[in-house]
Order: C-alpha cells, then structure tokens, then sequence
C-alpha cells in the first residue's frame, strides 16, 4: 500500500495562509507538509509573511527550488518571455517542482481556491494526484479569508498595503503573491513595483530581450517615463471612480471588459485581472 501523503502549497499569499489555519481547525487529525516553492524571485515580504506564517501556525514551510533558474530557463526560451498565453514559468517553477518533490505515495493537494472563485488553476494529471479544496467544499469565500487571518493575528500580506498619491488622488498595491514580474500584473502595479522596489523593477526590465516585454508594445524602460507613469495614474483614477459609481467589483472580469471597450484608449492598456492559482493564492 502506498503512502498517503497531505500537501498544502504556501505561495505567501493570503488564500493559502488563510488555508493553512483552516485546515488545522476543521482536520486537526490529518498530517499536513507546507512546502513552499521558491522561484528565486521573490518579494521581501512574501518571505517575511511565510515566517510570520510559521510562528504563528508553529509549523515548519520546507523551501523547494526548482531544477533550474528563471534566468537559464529564460535562456533556454531564447529570451521569450511568460505570458498569458505561454505560462512557461508556472509549469517549471512550480508545476515541475511540485512533481518532483511529490514522486512517491497517494498524494492529496490542497488548494486555496475560494467559494467565491470560477477558476481551477494548473493541476497534475496523475492517477494518484488528487486535489482538494477545501474552501470551495466548506463554502469559504474572500470576506471569510480575511476574518481567518484577522483572527489569528497575522492579517494580510504587506504589498496588500496601499500606496497613497496625493497628486492624483488615488491608492493602489500589489494585488497577488508570487514572482515580482509576474504577466498578470496590471500597469499599476508595475508602478508600485517601481516606486516600491525599484531594484526589482530594473531587473525584470534586463530580461527584457529580443523585443520580448512584459507590458505589451513597451519596454519596461519606457514605461518607467514621467509621461507614462502619470498616463496610467490618471486612467487608474478614472477606473477607480467608474468602478465606485457603477459598483463593480474587482476581479469582475466581464464587467471591466465591457468598460474597457466603450471608454477612452488609455484604459485599454489595462489587462483582465486573472490569476495563476500555484502562484498567486
């Protein structure tokens, strides 16, 4: 009989940290290992929020490094970068990985996918490979994971914290964890990242090679102009108060799409708010 083994992928972000206290207080008989899978690329904060994690759960997170970096992967792709469409990142440093850690034994993933959520994320197609999820069967949803984590004193990751800019009025953060330029940040966000941590921010813009960007038709370089920024800023002010007048909510990804057709160009340059389930819950 083969082991039966209970996994839970910490990404440092707030989902599955409000999973982990979930699971020790509905399956308090099951056995769980909290592995988290370090790209390498990595906010100051997820770290900090993963050790947060770990005092107050009083549990042990074993770091997993993929095969290989993003930069030689980067190489081996010829300088193409992930993409929406092309999500080489998430299938080698993390979907690999998480294989290669789990190669032996009955394994039961655990995944912090919300009942509030229509998505099912990357998922190992093995026979002995099973995922759960236990906010969707429990009927957990965001305002739920918040309280989780408000009750147990750890509260939300820091990059969740908003930035105030008096100049236009506006507040903005980071809206996921995961690689410090992941694809699916909005324009705003690479913003924070620039004002935030501007050493990341020029690192990801080094990647950008061979006319392969992150932002589509700009370089990260050009993005980072005076005019640029304040062009995003005064479009991000617009879609704020849209959403407020309207009462759309964020992550409704049909309702901004339809907003984003009818109104003006530079609100176009926003991107669908989608989320890569190993790396962002």
């Amino acid at each position: 009989m083969s082991e039966i083994r209970h996994i839970l992928s910490i990404s440092g972000g707030k989902d599955s940290a409000a999973l982990a206290f979930h699971l020790r207080d509905t399956r308090p008989d099951i056995e769980f290992e909290y592995v988290f899978f370090d790209t390498g690329e990595e906010l100051p904060e997820t770290y900090e929020y993963l050790e947060k994690l770990e005092r107050a759960l009083g549990i042990k997170i074993e770091y997993i490094h993929p095969k290989k970096s993003f930069e030689k992967l980067l190489q081996q792709y010829n300088n193409f970068l992930p993409s929406p469409s092309e999500r080489w990142c998430t299938r080698h440093l993390k979907l690999e990985a998480l294989i290669d850690y789990v190669k032996e034994g009955t394994i039961y993933n655990y995944v912090g996918i919300r009942a509030d959520e229509n998505r099912t994320g990357l998922i190992p197609h093995r026979e002995d490979f099973k995922t759960i999820m236990p906010f969707v069967e429990d009927g957990i949803t965001l305002n739920d994971v918040k309280r989780i984590l408000n009750e147990n004193g750890i509260g939300l990751p820091k990059y969740y914290e908003k930035v105030y800019d008096k100049e236009f009025d506006i507040t903005y953060n980071r809206t996921r964890s995961g690689c410090y330029f992941c694809f699916f940040m909005r324009q705003i966000e690479w913003i924070w990242l620039l004002e935030k941590h501007p050493e990341e921010y020029w690192k990801a813009a080094k990647f950008e090679q061979g006319g392969y960007t992150w932002i589509r038709d700009m370089s990260l370089e050009e993005f980072a102009k005076p005019v640029n920024i304040a062009r995003v800023k005064e479009s991000y002010k617009k879609y704020e108060e849209y959403k407020k007048k309207h009462k759309i909510k964020n992550g409704t990804m049909m309702e901004e799409m339809a907003f984003l057709a009818q109104h003006d160009q530079d609100l176009d340059n926003f991107e669908n708010d989608q989320f890569c389930s190993m790396c962002a819950l």
